[in-house]
């Protein structure tokens, strides 16, 4: 019944209309109840009825009617009692209301008389719209669209539902893959479009995800699906290093620590740092890339002592460093680099006075001097110290030396760093001092007033007695007369193996007693001054004058002649018995120490052929081999700390060395004259014997010479250690290379080394000098840039057999300096292996001298025989062998550096191992080493980085680097190194006038060959000139080319320009000028203003060789035209002038010097020479591929060469084929008149690769 009422209430509203009232809404959030107002006010009164009723549009929802003040609620499904409900003002109550109830409600008000009747009076309705809200539906996945490194440009597509009420805004939550979601960007404009862009800021080099959140009055929407990762770029760090700390404990490295910066302000991946240093007041920064990341501390090394340093340190990423930590550190006192002793003076036997100027480099605060002197003969070394004030010029007295010893003295400094180095050792000499006293062994009167005097030369004396003193006194009246007898005032005599002094004294007053004694003069060698030696002991004599005591002679004659007769007979035999008695033991005295240890009976005719043994017992003591593998690591750590370990090696080496071996017959008087120096002498027991000499040469000793035997590795007496010969022991050395069937001397000394002479030429230059039975005759010579190998005949002119004539082959090394080394290790190296290749198996020792034969002979030895023991057995053993060898000749290997040089030497040995390339094998030598091995490197980057390898310290660069000199050098990484810098002469009063940027360079046959400069500036035109002219450089090679700016200009003059060089002493001007093809040359003549010199200088100008568009071998055309333009005119080194003295004139240089020892030796050897090269003028060799280049431009000349001679012997062949048949007339065969190469000595074969001269 109640459902039929409302059913027809709501009929009756829409057949006959309701009276609505205005429509409202609703908003409500999800989940929650919603109260619907009805918004009617209806009049009561007893006399009616009223009906509320809600629909949510057609749909009934309940019903309540009021009778009376009674409320009845209908319900038209009565599930709907659990959602819906009625409340007092008969509002709708929806329960838990969600999306769906968003809707329109109408509430409808009837009033009836009579409810049963249905009379209905009055209708009202008001509809209320319900709008349930709740968060706006998930936006679309976000996308990625520019990406910067710290922006992203971020689009997705809007929520598809606002959900009754409209977004406000959107949230964009980033998430790294270390952190959770957070916030990124909130966006409120253009936000109802449906695609929505926008930009977001982010850090550099992250991973990120992005989401979108979409928000309203509401709240948040569910996010979207998260965008992939991405990375964003990365950028430079914008933090600093933390807590950077430098300190130096070290004078020469400065230690550094810090901490990373934050890592969220590293923007990329970490790949290091970079450290810039400089020192405080220069601030000229060099770049250290530390590509560690696992470490923040390093070692600078290198650095100067005792100086103020900024460093600076920025964290390195991919895109490059980032703000710099500063820090400052003054470096600790380092030691002094070594002073330079600049003469000896006020020298009296007992003392000298040395004078020094301190080291260029002191490297912190002076303290004081230690001042060192090493007596030459016995090895004792004597040290002071010198504090007080050090001037720059500092001389100080040593006291109490030995007479005529030779000393020698050094010098270093001491700072609170430690002791310096010392300096380079200085021959100081004592002088001679007084001779002992002579001997007299007869006085004997001759006639009225003379006196026959002999006597024995002092047994101790110093260098020689020049002259004697006789003293007279005539003992009845005591007068004395002492008269000084030259040396052409009296005569030595030898007879018997006995020398003596006789001399007759005439004009002394007769009829008197008279006692003599003789004492010895010897001459000063610093000034006039002579020293008179000791007197012998005395001895009487009467002078008489026989007319006075005629006429008592007479009266005793006939009364005591029987008497007298036997007495006189018996006086004489008397006499003879005691003369004979003092000479034997006067001889047996004089002769004790040859008779000692002779070595052959004196009536012998042969030289033994074993050693004489000593008896002396000696404990040798024993060093560890070291194994190959191992040699180079333990080399590094003999020169650690300056060398310290070397030092100790050596010193240990001096100490146990055998001192009690005898030299006696070095000792002899009349072998004296045959020792170049007193102090070096030969070993009795391993001296080399000649033969015995034609009976015309009647010399007791004549069969020595100042030569030992030294044996080698595993062979016996293969070498031999001597002097450099003396004009009187020509004769000797050339029989001893002739009776040693020696085929190879090796001259280790030039003939005259800082004024002094070391060694006499015993060469015939030309031509043939007769020495005894040896004929030497003078064939070829051949001369290399370090070296000259000279070929010799040699003939025994008395001998018979077809075996009398022998070649001999002389390498003659000119760059090594006496008690020193070279400058280069390497070029010594290839001069051992190639003279001690060259001698054939069955041959004699090697003979090797230098000045004294034992300083760089032993060096050479212990070089040649290490090599053949490390092939052998795999390892070294210096300081063993050189204690063995030191048995067989004394002081070998004199020096430090030269021990350090032989350990140097086989070092370059290891690493370099032979690169020296025969002709016809280039093509495949290339091949192996461009081929990439299993550690995916290859033998040519191995052999760059090896040949690059040194790094020059400041010190090496001096002076290019001095303040005043800077400003001349167009690079400061191109610069001379200190040995090879090319010096011009100084102006007066000018710091710095002296230098030039252009460095001496080796070619092949000259150590001084190319001069390598930079393009000269406008400030250095005239120095560039005046090293022309100073060197006589008659070909310039110009490869830079002329640009019309500032920097790279004209430096010559032209014919109608002519270009004022303001040099005072030559004036220059421009002959001719020829442009061709490929280069152009000008022709200059440089006229003296002082005398009527001249000098023609060419200049071949070609700047762009070489050419990229022509084959390689092309690059030797311009080499060829230059080489023999010089020929016309060697009189000094080829210019190679290029933009900055570097790689293309290195090139230039190397490819001559290439195609040389192509020409000549059939070799070429690219390796060393740019090692050498980069020694000099660090920087020149340039990259990898251009060290490649060298060896395909040899290579393709090769190619070149053998397509010309195919093509030749293709013609010849043609040309023979078209001549009759018949028998082709044979060449005559080449015997043995014409010398061969010393590489290929007869009858040698040897497995290794021919080495040449």
């Amino acid at each position: 019944m109640k459902r039929n009422f409302v059913f027809f209430l709501c009929i009756l509203c829409h057949v006959f209309g309701c009276k609505a009232e205005k429509e409202g809404q609703v908003f409500v959030k999800v989940k929650t109840d919603a109260i619907l107002p009805c918004g009617i006010e209806v009049p009561t009164d007893n006399q009616t009825y009223v009906t509320y009723t809600w629909t949510e549009r057609a749909v009934f929802l309940l019903t309540a009617k009021e009778d009376q003040g009674n409320i009845t609620i209908t319900y038209i499904v009565d599930s709907l009692k659990a959602k819906y409900s009625l409340a007092d003002n008969y509002s709708l109550m929806i329960k838990n209301v969600d999306l769906d109830d968003t809707k329109q409600y109408t509430c409808s008000v009837g009033i009836f008389r009579d409810p049963e009747t249905k009379d209905l009076i009055q209708k009202f309705e008001n509809v209320t719209d319900l709008y349930v809200q709740d968060v706006p539906s998930k936006p679309g996945m976000p996308q990625i669209g520019r990406l910067k490194s710290r922006q992203v440009s971020v689009w997705w597509l809007a929520s598809s539902e606002e959900n009754n009420s409209p977004i406000s805004s959107y949230l964009i939550e980033v998430r790294t893959n270390t952190e959770n979601w957070v916030l990124g960007n909130k966006v409120t404009s253009n936000i109802h479009k449906k695609n929505i862009t926008t930009n977001m800021s982010l850090r550099p080099y992250t991973s990120y995800k992005l989401r979108i959140v979409a928000v309203n009055s509401i709240g948040q929407s569910i996010p979207s699906e998260p965008s992939m990762f991405f990375i964003t770029p990365s950028e430079e760090p914008e933090a600093q290093p933390r807590n950077l700390l430098a300190t130096s404990n070290n004078s020469s490295v400065i230690h550094i620590k810090w901490d990373h910066p934050p890592t969220e302000k590293i923007n990329g991946e970490l790949k290091g740092y970079q450290i810039m240093y400089s020192e405080a007041d220069k601030k000229v920064f060099s770049v250290i890339t530390f590509e560690r990341t696992d470490k923040t501390e390093l070692d600078i090394p290198g650095v100067k002592s005792y100086t103020e340093y900024i460093i600076q340190v920025a964290a390195l990423n991919t895109e490059g460093p980032g703000p710099v930590a500063n820090a400052a550190v003054v470096t600790a006192e380092g030691k002094p680099s070594k002073p330079r002793i600049t003469h000896i003076s006020r020298n009296t036997p007992s003392t000298v006075k040395v004078h020094w100027v301190e080291p260029k480099v002191i490297n912190g605060r002076l303290h004081s001097y230690e001042l060192q002197w090493i007596n030459t003969i016995t090895g004792v070394v004597r040290t002071k110290v010198i504090n007080g004030v050090l001037r720059n010029k500092i001389s100080e007295n040593i006291t109490n030396l030995e007479p005529y010893t030779q000393y020698d003295v050094r010098v270093r400094a001491v700072t609170g760093g430690g002791k310096g180095e010392f300096s380079d050792r200085y021959p100081a000499m004592t002088d001679v001092t007084a001779p002992g006293a002579p001997t007299i062994l007869n006085a004997t009167t001759m006639g009225t007033d003379t006196v026959y005097l002999r006597w024995l030369r002092p047994e101790k004396f110093y260098r020689d007695v020049e002259e004697y003193l006789i003293e007279f006194i005539d003992l009845d009246s005591y007068f004395k007369e002492i008269k000084k007898i030259p040396e052409k005032q009296y005569e030595v005599v030898k007879s018997n193996d006995m020398t003596w002094i006789e001399s007759s004294i005439g004009d002394l007053p007769s009829n008197r007693h008279y006692s003599v004694r003789i004492a010895g003069l010897t001459q000063s060698l610093f000034n006039a001054h002579q020293y008179p030696g000791n007197y012998s002991a005395k001895e009487f004599f009467y002078l008489q004058d026989p007319r006075a005591i005629q006429a008592a002679e007479q009266d005793i004659m006939s009364a005591g002649i029987v008497a007298g007769i036997v007495c006189g007979i018996l006086v004489v035999l008397l006499a003879s018995l005691v003369f004979i008695g003092c000479r034997s033991l006067t001889c047996r005295k004089y002769y004790q120490a040859a008779y000692n240890y002779l070595a052959v009976p004196t009536n012998s005719n042969h030289f033994p052929s074993t050693v004489i043994t000593i008896a002396e017992p000696f404990v040798e003591k024993t060093y560890p081999e070291v194994k190959v593998e191992d040699f180079i690591q333990h080399v590094k750590i003999l020169h650690a700390d300056t060398d310290d370990k070397f030092s100790q090696e050596y010193s240990d080496v001096n100490k146990n060395t055998r001192t009690d071996l005898k030299a006696d017959t070095s000792n002899m008087h009349e072998n004296k004259s045959k020792n170049r120096y007193v102090n070096i002498t030969a070993f009795d027991h391993s001296r080399v014997y000649l033969s015995k000499p034609p009976i015309s040469e009647k010399i007791r000793q004549s069969d020595y010479i100042n030569a030992n035997y030294v044996d080698g590795y595993h062979k016996s007496k293969a070498y031999i250690a001597t002097q450099g010969p003396m004009p009187s022991t020509f004769g000797d050395f050339w029989r001893m290379v002739w009776e040693q069937k020696s085929v190879v001397i090796v001259m280790i000394t030039k003939l005259m080394e800082k004024g002094r002479k070391k060694c006499d030429k015993y060469w015939p230059e030309e031509g043939l000098e007769q020495h005894g039975n040896i004929a030497v005759k003078h064939l070829n010579t051949f001369s290399r840039a370090h070296y000259t190998v000279r070929m010799f005949s040699l003939k025994d002119t008395k001998a018979k057999k077809q075996s009398s004539e022998r070649i001999v082959y002389q390498f003659h090394y000119t760059e090594w300096p006496d008690h020193g080394v070279p400058d280069f290790t390497l070029p010594v190296l290839k001069f051992v292996q190639k003279s001690a290749f060259a001698n054939p198996p069955g041959a004699g020792p090697i003979v090797v001298h230098c000045s004294a034969g034992v300083g760089r002979t032993g060096t050479y030895i212990l070089i040649d025989a290490m090599i053949e023991q490390l092939k052998d057995k795999g390892t070294i053993n210096i300081p063993q062998f050189l204690l063995k060898i030191r048995q067989q000749r004394n002081f070998l290997v004199q020096t430090e550096e030269q021990y350090m040089l032989i350990h140097d030497a086989l070092v370059e040995y290891l690493l370099s191992h032979d690169t020296e390339v025969r002709n016809g094998e280039i093509n495949k030598y290339i091949q192996n080493l461009t081929k990439i091995q299993e550690d995916k490197s290859s033998l040519l980057q191995k052999q760059f980085e090896l040949l690059v390898a040194y790094c020059p310290k400041e010190i090496d660069k001096y002076p290019a680097l001095e303040e005043y000199n800077v400003p001349k050098n167009r690079r400061e990484e191109l610069v001379p190194m200190t040995t090879k810098r090319v010096q011009i002469p100084t102006k007066p009063g000018i710091p710095g006038s002296d230098y030039i940027n252009a460095t001496f360079l080796q070619g092949y046959t000259k150590t001084n060959e190319f001069i390598l400069t930079q393009h000269p500036m406008e400030s250095t035109i005239e120095d560039f000139w005046r090293m022309v002219w100073d060197k006589n450089s008659s070909v310039i090679v110009l490869l830079s080319d002329i640009v019309d700016d500032e920097e790279f200009i004209k430096f010559w003059p032209e014919e109608d320009n002519p270009l004022q060089v303001d040099t005072g002493i030559f004036k220059l001007t421009c002959r001719e000028e020829e442009t061709g093809y490929m280069y152009t040359t000008r022709d200059f003549l440089l006229e003296s203003t002082q005398d009527d010199y001249v000098l023609m200088t060419k200049m071949i100008s070609c700047s762009n060789w070489p050419r990229d568009d022509q084959p390689l071998c092309k690059a030797f055309d311009l080499i060829d035209t230059v080489r023999d333009i010089h020929r016309l005119n060697d009189i000094g080194p080829v210019i190679v002038v290029d933009r900055y003295g570097g790689v293309t004139g290195c090139k230039f240089c190397a490819l001559w010097s290439s195609l040389d020892q192509l020409q000549h030796d059939k070799t070429i050897d690219i390796y060393h020479l740019c090692k050498l090269y980069h020694k000099k003028r660090a920087g020149i060799i340039g990259s990898m591929g251009d060290y490649l280049f060298l060896y395909s431009a040899v290579e393709s000349y090769c190619n070149d060469q053998n397509e010309k001679d195919s093509a030749l012997m293709s013609n010849h062949l043609i040309l023979r084929s078209s001549k009759k048949n018949g028998t082709v007339p044979r060449s005559p065969s080449i015997q043995n008149k014409v010398p061969r190469s010393p590489s290929l000595p007869n009858n040698h074969h040897s497995s290794k690769a021919e080495t040449n001269v």
